[in-house]
């Protein structure tokens, strides 16, 4: 909480309900109002609130101060120790309780089961207030929200003449969030794109966190409703309210919020059933406009919640708790954080329970493997050459991991880290400062035209939409369809759409490819079971398309989307790596791409969800001529390979006695050096220099069991390389194709999951600068100087306290309190003076010197990691340009073509 806000507040009002207000001493006095029992101290948030309310009513809402009681205590059964207290009563001229009212701190407010304090604390106590023979109009359950700049009601206003009971109230959960002036109305104020009660966009990461608390309390208490049901439910919704603000013209009401209809008397709460009808209606339109599902027969069939499994009553708490706050221009935030991204993800987190089937890719993971692939480097390449922003997809993108990272990834990098590398010509100027990244909430528009990402899983694929939508990314083009369907399957009203594009390929047996993509990073499912409608398009897609392993089909996948050169950072099991069973995938990645390094992970990576180990394939995409250069030597060591399997099966034949010699045309000719040579030549990976020296049938009689299996040709693979034995051609084709290939495995990974929660550990694949390249020195100055003012002003208003203070005991407490403060003047004056002989030891007018850029120094890396710094940590990815300390420092030495 912001007590300076409120503080400001309380001084601007002209009438003084509180009459002192000591921050730094939680110090309070109230004046003209009753004080049942009087309050002197702030002895938490709560207090804050109360103080800000108490003020707003007499000061703006017309409410007299003798008119309003705090501390009401009352008296339950026989029992002294239960004593109910309601936090401020506002009276009418009859002396009956108007509002009854029951504040909380913030972060109380979003905490607490709401049904069970309005049922405890303002109906029960309500109850004894009516016991003594008055009325009540309004129980009102309060809290203060704050925006950057200002501090706002947030508060639930249930009518009890309406609703004289909790069950009453309970059945329709109807109440109004407008605190009434003059004994006025209480109302619900509707929403008005471009009024005087338009969305709040100006709103701080408390505010927004302490809202998915709320909604988590609430939506998953209580139980009854499987967790992703709640979850899926509470994303479709965010869906709606989405599509909503994007349609909403100025001056209409907006469709996404809980609406009351004025009569004679009151207002009139609108059913949740005709609620949930327009609600629905927005995410029917979302689907068809954002996720692009086109077929009617289809969004007929598709309810924002399953009603069913997730009531209207909480449908309707829901939209009112999100209605208030704009989801798509709420970005502009001065505090410089992506508060609603945040606020998604930590509803993915928390909401969404993960399991063997459906898990996510840690960002440390992710973030390795956007450095090790040298995105970076990637983009600033073709913005200079192409004018382009390299074009990313994930076909199996869950909820958007990947998606999110590669667009921080690139706003981050070519808007500020790497903006000089790009140079100053006009066309990219233009591209950089007003194309691509808008200003302020806008800067990641340009992920509208390049990133692109396909999810099977719908409750999945809606998340990653709205996560993407909630990052500011101009609505990427996600299609919640499966990854592995026909490219003519992946249609949008809109365009751009290059996920659309398709072409038979001669060199990919005719089969379709895309290619239109730079790069490719994603975590495929495992071995999983396809949809039945995918199933029927994959042998004509692909060339493996009866095999089972869907990992598989996805790095099929993969080369039908990337152009020449493209790039593919993927999670794979390692049984892609070194289990027969995917012989032939693998076969297929050395014909179609070039491996540039394999990282072995650990067998905790995706622990407590699977304990499938893992590795991630680095590779780029042959060209064209790469391609016809393998199949040229492969061709040419299958005829090989076909020559020396005849003549070594006759030989064979012949050692064996079943047939003659001078029969054979392919032997007959052959001299005992000859065949001697032939059975070498088919042995080229197993015999010995000694070998050599032997005759045929002596080398037959040593390497029978090998003989034959060479001369056996592989089944599953004669559709893409013949019949041939695999291995043994393979051998070499690799003799001409011979090229380095980056290993490497990593024990630590940075982090260790249970289900308890997660472990920071080292981390092998890369470290952080910790050290920032610039630093603020006046800024941590002038912190420095003002905390010594603050501390000596202190100790000036104790020493004047001490001077006129006549009584031995508060003398001595006094003198306790200087002390403590002397001893703290002392400490920060010591860390002061440390940390101005730090600061130039490694920085030149707030630039880090050169010889530690590589951020190798101990003392350094730890000022700002767990020192005194640590407010000006730098927590980017290390770069080291010379040191070689993780993994990710020799994968930057890696030359992509």
């Amino acid at each position: 909480m912001n007590r300076t806000l409120i503080k400001n507040y309380i001084n601007a009002g002209s009438i003084k309900v509180v009459a002192n207000l000591d921050l730094a001493a939680n110090k309070i006095k109230y004046t003209g109002i009753t004080q049942h029992r009087e309050i002197t101290e702030i002895t938490g948030d709560e207090e804050m609130s109360r103080a800000f309310l108490i003020t707003k009513l007499v000061n703006e809402l017309g409410y007299s101060m003798d008119k309003i009681e705090i501390e009401r205590e009352y008296t339950a059964g026989r029992s002294p120790k239960l004593s109910p207290r309601i936090d401020i009563i506002v009276r009418d001229m009859k002396g009956d309780a108007f509002l009854f009212i029951e504040a909380k701190s913030p972060s109380e407010y979003a905490a607490i089961d709401k049904d069970k304090t309005i049922n405890d604390q303002l109906y029960q106590v309500a109850a004894l207030e009516k016991a003594s023979g008055r009325n009540i109009k309004y129980l009102v359950l309060y809290t203060t929200e704050e925006s950057l700049s200002s501090v706002t009601d947030n508060c639930m206003i249930i009518d009890m003449e309406e609703y004289p009971t909790f069950d009453d109230w309970d059945a329709g959960r109807n109440y109004t969030n407008n605190i009434p002036a003059r004994y006025g109305k209480a109302q619900h104020k509707p929403y008005v794109k471009t009024s005087d009660k338009d969305l709040e966009t100006d709103f701080s990461s408390e505010m927004i966190m302490q809202l998915q608390t709320d909604l988590h309390n609430v939506l998953w208490g209580g139980g009854g409703t499987d967790d992703n049901e709640v979850f899926s439910s509470l994303v479709n919704l965010i869906l709606a309210k989405i599509q909503d603000e994007d349609v909403t013209e100025d001056g209409e009401v907006y469709g996404f919020q809980s609406l009351t209809f004025e009569k004679e008397r009151d207002g009139e709460f609108e059913s949740n059933e005709i609620l949930f009808e327009r609600i629905n209606k927005l995410y029917r339109d979302a689907l068809k406009a954002k996720l692009y599902i086109l077929d009617e027969a289809e969004l007929a069939k598709s309810y924002v919640v399953d009603t069913k499994k997730f009531s209207l009553s909480k449908l309707k708490y829901a939209v009112q708790k999100l209605e208030g706050l704009s989801f798509v221009d709420g970005k502009n935030s001065l505090s410089g954080k992506d508060i609603l991204g945040d606020f998604f993800e930590g509803i993915i987190r928390d909401g969404f329970k993960q399991n063997k089937g459906q898990f996510f890719t840690h960002i440390n993971i992710v973030r390795f493997m956007l450095w090790a692939i040298q995105a970076d480097r990637l983009a600033i390449d073709r913005i200079k050459k192409d004018k382009e922003i390299p074009y990313m997809i994930d076909p199996s993108a869950g909820s958007g991991t990947f998606l999110i990272e590669y667009m921080k990834f690139i706003t981050e990098n070519m808007k500020y880290r790497f903006r000089n590398e790009l140079g100053t010509t006009r066309a990219v100027k233009d591209k950089i400062e007003s194309d691509w990244f808008y200003p302020d909430f806008r800067e990641n528009k340009w992920a509208q035209t390049y990133i692109y990402a396909s999810e099977v899983n719908f409750n999945l694929g809606t998340a990653a939409k709205v996560n993407m939508i909630l990052h500011g990314d101009g609505s990427t083009n996600i299609f919640v369809k499966d990854g592995l369907l026909p490219f003519s399957r992946y249609e949008k009203e809109t365009a751009p759409n290059v996920l659309h594009d398709s072409r038979d390929e001669s060199l990919y047996y005719d089969k379709s490819v895309n290619g239109n993509f730079d790069i490719i990073l994603t975590n495929p499912p495992f071995s999983v079971d396809l949809d039945n409608d995918t199933k029927k398009t994959l042998k004509k897609s692909f060339i493996f398309g009866d095999r089972k392993n869907s990992e598989n089909l996805f790095i099929e996948r993969w080369y039908q989307l990337l152009r020449e050169n493209g790039r593919v950072a993927a999670v794979l099991p390692e049984s892609v790596f070194d289990t027969t069973e995917n012989k032939y995938i693998r076969l297929f990645i050395y014909k179609y791409f070039k491996i540039k390094a394999v990282v072995s992970l650990p067998q905790i990576t995706f622990e407590p969800y699977t304990s499938t180990k893992t590795s991630i394939l680095f590779a780029q995409k042959k060209t064209k001529n790469e391609i016809l250069l393998w199949n040229e030597a492969w061709n040419e060591a299958s005829k090989e390979y076909s020559k020396l399997k005849t003549r070594v099966e006759n030989l064979i034949a012949v050692y064996d006695g079943t047939k003659e010699k001078n029969k054979l045309p392919s032997i007959k000719g052959l001299s005992a050096k000859e065949e001697s040579q032939v059975i070498c030549d088919m042995l080229y990976n197993y015999i010995t220099e000694r070998d050599h020296n032997l005759s045929a049938d002596e080398l037959i009689g040593k390497y029978r069991i090998e003989l034959e299996t060479l001369c056996k040709f592989d089944k599953d693979t004669v559709e893409m390389l013949g019949y041939v034995n695999t291995w043994w051609v393979f051998g070499k084709v690799s003799q001409k194709f011979n090229y380095d290939i980056f290993m490497a495995e990593a024990d630590n990974i940075g982090y260790k999951r249970t289900k308890r929660g997660e472990k920071e550990m080292p981390n092998d694949l890369y470290t952080l600068e910790y050290a920032p390249d610039r630093l603020n020195i006046a800024e941590i100055e002038m912190k420095y100087d003002l905390a010594i003012a603050n501390v000596k002003k202190l100790m000036d208003e104790w020493n004047k306290k001490l001077s006129k203070e006549k009584k031995k005991d508060k003398q001595e407490a006094i003198q306790d309190k200087l002390q403590l403060l002397a001893e703290h003047k002392s400490a920060v004056e010591k860390e002061y003076t440390y940390i101005k002989a730090f600061i130039p030891k490694y920085y030149d007018n707030g630039i880090l010197r050169a010889e530690f850029t590589d951020r190798t120094e101990d003392e350094l890396i730890k000022e700002f990691k767990s020192g005194y710094l640590t407010a000006y940590c730098s927590y980017r990815v290390a770069l080291h340009e010379s040191a070689h300390v993780n993994i990710l420092d020799y994968m930057r030495d890696i030359v992509w073509d």
